[in-house]
């Protein structure tokens, strides 16, 4: 396993935009903070008041940054596709293989970028949960609310899965981002709307949305009906029971696909 990751390290060491859109997608990830923040403090201070709760402080702090960085994942999931991708555009997957790689050796060193990016954005999005709610908060530090965290990078773990798999079906770059992003910013959503408008809270069921009904927004979520839906563990169950079955079909289409 270690020559696997050496080897992913010498593929990404000098590979400029690698660098450029990991920066991109946690200075994202900072700067959308960033935003919602001075927005909670400005304009849902008296409500947070009203609820006796404050977004920004312990132990809700983590629950609002875990939120509000659920939205921007999707970043990671495009570093993911560049990576793999071209591997099929310059046939180093090939070369690999013939070095002496098995099959599932590539997969897994895809699912090496896929677990080491996840707990990149769960260690990025600690240090500014903690940091919020230490400058701006007014309680004091607790690690309560932290299981949140832990629902965001089950999160993205999924949501590089689904990156892995759509990017060993296509192979080429350009025509799996289209798809990626069509899927996670438009298509699902369409889909869990249907489905919660016609059949109640089946819909919540969909695989990212299943992330998203474990990360609602603390304050909102208690000053509007959350609706009808499952009980947190359904959901939690539903979303690893999603990256199992998404590692099982990459291996499979690795494994009997050409080269």
């Amino acid at each position: 396993m270690k020559q696997l990751i050496y080897t992913e390290w010498l593929k990404v060491k000098n590979y400029r935009t690698f660098w450029i859109m990991l920066l991109l997608a946690v200075g994202v990830i900072a700067a959308g903070n960033y935003v919602v923040v001075n927005v909670v403090i400005g304009q849902l201070g008296k409500a947070s008041q009203m609820v006796g709760q404050g977004p920004v402080s312990f132990p809700y702090v983590w629950q609002t940054v875990a939120n509000v960085s659920s939205y921007i994942s999707s970043l990671f999931g495009l570093l993911l596709v560049i990576l793999v991708t071209n591997e099929y555009t310059f046939r180093t997957h090939r070369q690999n293989i013939i070095d002496g790689w098995e099959r599932k050796q590539f997969v897994y060193a895809k699912l090496f970028w896929v677990v080491a990016l996840s707990v990149l954005a769960l260690v990025v999005v600690t240090i500014i949960a903690a940091i919020v709610g230490l400058m701006y908060g007014n309680s004091s530090f607790t690690t309560d609310g932290f299981v949140y965290l832990f629902y965001y990078f089950l999160q993205v773990l999924l949501t590089l899965c689904l990156a892995l798999l759509l990017s060993v079906l296509v192979k080429r770059a350009g025509f799996a981002i289209v798809l990626f992003l069509g899927y996670t910013m438009m298509l699902e959503q369409t889909m869990v709307f249907i489905l919660k408008k016609n059949w109640g809270r089946i819909g919540g069921l969909m695989p990212l949305q299943t992330g998203d009904e474990l990360l609602p927004f603390p304050v909102i979520g208690n000053l509007i009906s959350m609706g009808d839906r499952y009980d947190d563990n359904v959901y939690l169950m539903m979303l690893l029971v999603y990256i199992v079955l998404v590692v099982f079909f990459v291996f499979r289409r690795v494994l009997r696909s050409d080269l």
